[in-house]
């Protein structure tokens, strides 16, 4: 509190004009905090969904393999309430009969302050659309996205079909963890044939007019006709050699020379494939908590064989230090490594194709609401 007792008129309006600075230099301020308050939330709000989702896909995963039921919530909608003020710190003065003008202190201060008192909406990824959604196959139309959107279609096969031209890509995994041992390997050479040439700028998939039909085709530049990696392609999957375009259909049951078969995966399908890959806590194993996989003999399928260059989930006992997403389940931390790029780049497409999928249809009830702030 300023006492006035002693105080020299002049020194009063020297009082009184500093005041009225302050005060129109922290009005003036605070128009600037609006905007600069808005950047600094913005970014925190999209940080912090980024980073849940990421999470809740992690726990969805470990979840699988665990046999346990997964569950999906949605942010859809924040309303973010910006409340200014000023925050008064006091004012003080000092004086002394003997003291000289200059000798006199006073000190005065107005601090700009903001609230923000965000009203955040969850809903629950449920109801038959979204169920459908994530169990029907995916389409022709989104693998063609995928491939023109720049990833590789090495990637994209592994993901997303689980048999071509009657090559199997463990479509046992595609749903809660089989205890036999999966059939992919030839698969993954074909895989591999396909991005060599795809890095080569020799091969497509596009759609084309076939027999007065558009028709995805995957096609060969002609120069490729005469490598060796096209000659293996082709005998692997039993197709007629010579040919630059091999239309491409679903869910053909019977071979035909001239085209090419898929049958693709669902985002289920890959949520499982994906949570095949958690490294599991031996604990864990010797206690029966989950299938494990075998081969006919008896020994014990490593999963990363399948997903080696693909996908890795690690487990650990303590909560890792450098990771990308981590996540605390059954007692146990499971992360991806926040160098481990292969792993990043799979998940970065499965988010892509999710929520493809997912913005087919409308979230449904029940809302759950939850207003936060003091």
């Amino acid at each position: 509190m300023i006492r006035y007792k002693n105080i020299s008129f002049a020194l009063r309006l020297n009082i009184l004009a500093l005041l009225l600075f302050t005060i129109t230099f922290t009005t003036t301020g605070c128009f600037n905090i609006g905007p600069n308050a808005m950047k600094r939330e913005w970014l925190k709000y999209n940080n912090v969904i980024s980073n849940i989702e990421d999470q809740q896909n992690l726990l969805n995963l470990v979840k699988l393999r665990y046999n346990d039921s997964p569950k999906m919530l949605a942010v859809t909608n924040i309303n973010s309430q910006l409340l200014l003020g000023t925050e008064d710190s006091g004012a003080s003065y000092s004086f002394s009969e003997r003291a000289t003008p200059v000798g006199n202190r006073f000190n005065f201060s107005l601090f700009p302050k903001y609230e923000d008192k965000p009203t955040i909406t969850y809903q629950p990824l449920q109801g038959e659309k979204f169920v459908k959604s994530m169990l029907e196959q995916i389409s022709l139309d989104v693998l063609l996205l995928l491939n023109n959107s720049g990833w590789s279609v090495e990637r994209i096969f592994r993901l997303c079909v689980q048999d071509i031209n009657g090559i199997r890509n463990a479509p046992g995994a595609s749903g809660p963890t089989p205890d036999y041992a999966p059939e992919y390997k030839d698969f993954l050479t074909v895989a591999k044939l396909m991005r060599t040439l795809q890095k080569r700028n020799l091969s497509n998939v596009e759609y084309e007019l076939v027999n007065g039909k558009s028709t995805l085709v995957f096609s060969l530049a002609k120069e490729a006709l005469e490598l060796s990696e096209t000659y293996k392609l082709v005998e692997m999957l039993r197709l007629t050699p010579g040919k630059t375009e091999y239309p491409i259909r679903m869910n053909d049951v019977d071979h035909n020379p001239n085209l090419i078969r898929l049958r693709t995966r669902s985002v289920m399908g890959i949520l499982y494939l994906l949570s095949q890959s958690v490294e599991v806590p031996q604990e864990d194993v010797r206690r029966g908590k989950l299938t494990t996989t075998k081969y006919e003999d008896g020994l014990p399928f490593n999963w990363g064989d399948l997903f080696s260059d693909l996908f890795q989930i690690k487990s650990s006992s303590e909560k890792p230090s450098d990771a990308f997403v981590s996540i605390k389940y059954r007692g146990h931390w499971f992360y991806i490594d926040d160098t481990d790029v292969e792993s990043k780049r799979t998940y970065a497409l499965f988010s892509q194709i999710f929520a493809i999928q997912a913005g087919k249809i409308e979230i449904e009830r029940p809302t759950l609401t939850l207003p936060i702030g003091g």
